[in-house]
């Protein structure tokens, strides 16, 4: 069986050192595609399965990336015959409009964001099948094409905190002093509108006020840039393109390079300045999100997150409730409810925030095994997910129905024998 993973940054199989290193500062989809071929390649070729992992590439970078081919997508990948190609957003997009033309057996369409009218509507004109990756993610597209495969994202805790220079044993954060009189909040993710950063940026003279109160002063470390998704980066201060640039120096004004520090797109250095800060707030809005990587790199780290539970950031945010904000006007009575903590009560959140880490990352081998499946079920009307087929969900409602009603005749049966006299 010849599988195609079909990868849409490239660059990130140049970046990767080693396959297994933390996210070297690109798109999460890319980085996940990597990591998800070469685990499969890894297990195939160790259990000899039978299954060959290919990555294809528009511009591919090299022949292999440790040890998996590397096929450039063009006349060479398009004369072969594949028995699966998995295709995310990006890809998806070429294929349909035909600029990469590919042979295949099946097509998966790995979709990364909830209610994804546009790539679903793609996906069904190539006849793919749909995977999602997210649990909140999958059934915000299951209202919108019914049930499909649902896989996971792969998430590792301990590539991040060897990044952060973590010892290899150690599984919970070091003791966390917060730096007399001021308050780190951290910000990673891409500087594009989707991301939401502007809604932080809107609440930031509230939350420098919430935090004068109890005499902090706040800094924000902003890590990320449009060029993670390779957009245009074009402000000529900021790590993002001219008129979102725009629209943050107008909301922020003089506070850039004062209280709010943009760092730009950072390789895997960026865990090292993640585990200084003393909390985190991700996409106010959760807009867009599929599942909560970023959050889960924070949380890896014993770091708090301030989030909303919409979309895929409630996979995670779903065991951090506590934190989890309705609309980005409460991020600052969150942010201070954080700092009245007492010394105690924030070391028992960090090492928490750690443990959920550590609970998504003791996935991993499960998540392989079901790619497994998915690439080599029998039945294609068979759907890889968590959930119950509608005929088993059927025939559990017909049997609690049956049992009720013999409950009923049984308590009639006892209740005439009741009335009647005694012989």
């Amino acid at each position: 069986m010849k599988v195609l993973f079909l990868q849409e940054q490239p660059e990130v199989l140049q970046r990767l050192q080693q396959p297994r290193d933390a996210n070297p500062g690109v798109g999460g989809t890319s980085y996940l595609t990597s990591q998800i071929a070469y685990e499969l390649h890894r297990s195939c070729r160790q259990d000899n399965r039978g299954i060959d992992i290919y990555l294809g590439c528009l511009n591919a970078p090299a022949d292999s990336f440790h040890g998996i081919p590397v096929v450039p997508l063009g006349n060479q990948a398009a004369q072969q015959c594949w028995d699966v190609v998995v295709a995310t957003g990006g890809s998806l997009d070429h294929l349909a409009a035909g600029t990469i033309r590919l042979h295949h057996t099946r097509l998966i369409a790995w979709i990364h964001h909830p209610f994804d009218h546009d790539k679903i509507q793609k996906a069904r004109s190539l006849g793919a099948e749909l995977l999602s990756i997210g649990k909140a993610q999958y059934l915000s597209n299951v209202l919108v094409a019914g049930p499909h495969h649902h896989i996971d994202n792969l998430f590792c805790a301990d590539r991040i905190r060897r990044a952060a220079g973590w010892d290899p044993q150690q599984s919970q954060p070091a003791s966390h002093h917060r730096q007399q009189g001021l308050l780190r909040i951290g910000y990673m993710g891409g500087l594009i509108p989707s991301k939401g950063f502007h809604l932080l940026a809107q609440q930031w003279p509230a939350i420098q006020q919430a935090l004068e109160d109890l005499a902090i002063n706040a800094r924000l470390e902003v890590i990320g840039g449009s060029n993670l998704y390779r957009f245009d980066q074009g402000h000529p201060q900021l790590p993002c393109d001219r008129a979102y640039g725009e629209q943050l120096s107008t909301i922020l004004g003089d506070q850039i390079g004062h209280s709010v520090i943009f760092h730009g797109t950072l390789d895997t250095k960026r865990y090292a300045l993640m585990q200084q800060c003393d909390l985190a707030i991700v996409n106010p809005s959760g807009a867009g999100e599929a599942f909560p990587a970023t959050i889960l790199e924070w949380l890896s780290l014993g770091v708090p997150v301030i989030t909303s539970q919409r979309y895929g950031c409630a996979d995670a945010m779903q065991l951090l409730s506590s934190l989890s904000i309705q609309r980005p006007s409460d991020i600052p009575r969150a942010v201070q409810s954080i700092t009245e903590q007492s010394d105690l009560e924030a070391q028992q959140l960090r090492h928490y925030c750690a443990q959920i880490g550590s609970s998504f990352s003791s996935q991993q081998a499960l998540i392989i095994q079901q790619w497994l499946l998915l690439l080599t079920k029998p039945d294609s009307k068979l759907l890889i997910n968590e959930y119950l087929p509608a005929p088993i969900r059927l025939q559990l409602l017909r049997s609690y129905a049956a049992a009720q009603l013999q409950r009923v005749k049984q308590r009639l049966k006892d209740w005439v024998k009741r009335l009647m006299p005694h012989r």
